[in-house]
């Protein structure tokens, strides 16, 4: 009786197509789920309005950028009588004001782009370039995108590590001297890289397996 070749077996046909087929849908989901990764979200956020005055008391979060890896910042503020302010800073520029507590105004914060959202507003239909912002008390929204640089409204990448800065102010009674907004950073994940590592991988089982068995069928039938 005829060997079957191992490559016409339905139980390898299974296992291979099978794994195949896993790599295929784990692609989509792994690339969907880690497209971006939060790394900080807090809602709300409070500081003190006297982080204006000293860079110590500023709302802080440090991001390491790699090449072309973007960093996304949602920020609003819905909390009657906060005003804040949203700037991007350069490690080094924010280790010195920090070491001198220098008053959270002077700093330059580094370019990014934009689109704003907020009550009373037509939702934003493009983008603008800015290196701070500026949440008033009526309620409105930032949606932020930065790689370092900009030109225009083109983002351009520069790796490194920087800080996401926050300070304001409460314009209530004296005795009330919190500052609230809601803030959401994420970066870019590896979702791309993984999705397309996934669904090379299993293209090519299946492949590497549909070949096996046409070689097995021609052996078999036209090569003896």
């Amino acid at each position: 009786m005829a060997k079957t070749n191992i490559f016409l077996n339905k139980k390898i046909a299974f296992i291979f197509l099978g794994i195949g087929a896993i790599f295929l849908i784990l692609g989509p989901a792994f690339g969907t789920g880690l497209d971006k990764m939060i790394i900080y979200d807090s809602k709300p956020e409070i500081i003190q309005e006297d982080s204006a005055d000293g860079m110590t008391k500023a709302f802080a979060h440090p991001v390491t950028l790699n090449k072309d890896q973007k960093l996304i910042i949602e920020i609003s503020n819905f909390y009657p009588n906060s005003t804040v302010i949203i700037k991007i800073l350069a490690n080094s520029e924010y280790q010195r004001a920090y070491s001198l507590n220098s008053t959270s105004n002077i700093t330059t914060g580094l370019q990014f782009v934009y689109s704003e959202f907020g009550y009373g507003i037509n939702p934003a239909v493009s983008t603008n370039g800015d290196n701070s912002l500026t949440l008033p008390t009526d309620g409105i929204y930032f949606y932020i995108e930065f790689m370092g640089d900009r030109i225009g409204d083109s983002l351009i990448s520069w790796p490194g590590d920087y800080y996401v800065v926050v300070y304001g102010s409460n314009s209530g009674p004296a005795s009330d001297l919190n500052v609230l907004f809601d803030i959401q950073i994420k970066v870019d994940g590896p979702g791309e890289s993984l999705y397309n590592s996934f669904i090379l991988i299993g293209v090519l089982i299946i492949l590497i397996y549909l070949m096996a068995a046409l070689i097995s069928v021609l052996k078999a039938n036209y090569l003896r």
